[in-house]
């Protein structure tokens, strides 16, 4: 785990804005108060796992595009 994940060392409220800025539109966002610091944790880092693996997911589409174009740009050429 990198030093950026590590959860001693992000803040309760930066862990909360970044749940809040991926949850609530959508409408999934949970009551602050209902969950705890260790709650709130595992939250945060498997909504960063999800969007580590949506990111790669959209790199490797456009990646196929590109070479696709490249490949194309060739047999044209």
């Amino acid at each position: 785990m990198s030093l950026i994940e590590n959860q001693d060392t992000i803040p309760f409220l930066e862990m909360w804005k970044f749940i809040e800025k991926n949850l609530n539109p959508i409408g999934m966002m949970p009551d602050k108060a209902s969950l705890d610091h260790t709650q709130v944790s595992t939250l945060y880092h498997e909504l960063r796992n999800l969007d580590k693996t949506f990111r790669d997911s959209i790199q490797v589409h456009v990646l196929r595009n590109e070479l696709a174009y490249s490949l194309l740009c060739t047999l044209v050429n």
